[in-house]
């Protein structure tokens, strides 16, 4: 799934934006030849912007009279009022919930509920083991700059 949303973010008084996505691009393009100090930034740079939100959304889909092969080409999505929605930002301390009337007691999926806050308070390993990855991948790029600076000499 392809989100174009943009990020801005300040760094020494410069505004960085940075598309989501952006990361997996920098990173396919790095190879031993093109490792520079800026290219690690920037993918840092896009891997922050990646890790700082976790949205999690939880929906049932309506029954559909389309065939397994034209459900994949044509994909739902969540409508608001028909979904549980909550958006995560680290950075921020924000934390937002939309609730679906059908998933409210008395409604056809209030049991979801439950499921849903579940993968809420589950939410923080997820976004601990992204920081974690961030983390790492910024060790393994600045191996991969010393490893070459050193060979060049």
């Amino acid at each position: 799934m392809e989100n174009t949303e943009t990020e801005e973010l300040t760094s020494n008084g410069q505004l960085v934006k940075s598309s989501n996505g952006d990361f997996q691009s920098i990173v396919t393009h790095i190879d031993s030849n093109n490792l520079s100090v800026n290219k690690i930034i920037d993918a840092i740079k896009a891997a922050i912007v990646e890790v700082v939100e976790l949205e999690i959304t939880t929906w049932v889909a309506e029954p559909s009279n389309q065939s397994d092969a034209e459900l994949q080409d044509s994909p739902e999505t969540a409508k608001k009022g028909n979904r549980i929605y909550t958006k995560i930002n680290l950075v921020d301390g924000d934390i937002e919930n939309e609730v679906g009337s059908q998933f409210l007691a008395g409604g056809p999926y209030a049991e979801l509920l439950n499921f849903h806050l579940t993968q809420v308070k589950d939410s923080r390993e997820i976004i601990q083991k992204n920081i974690e990855s961030v983390h790492k991948i910024y060790n393994i790029l600045m191996e991969m700059y010393n490893s070459r600076k050193t060979s060049q000499f």
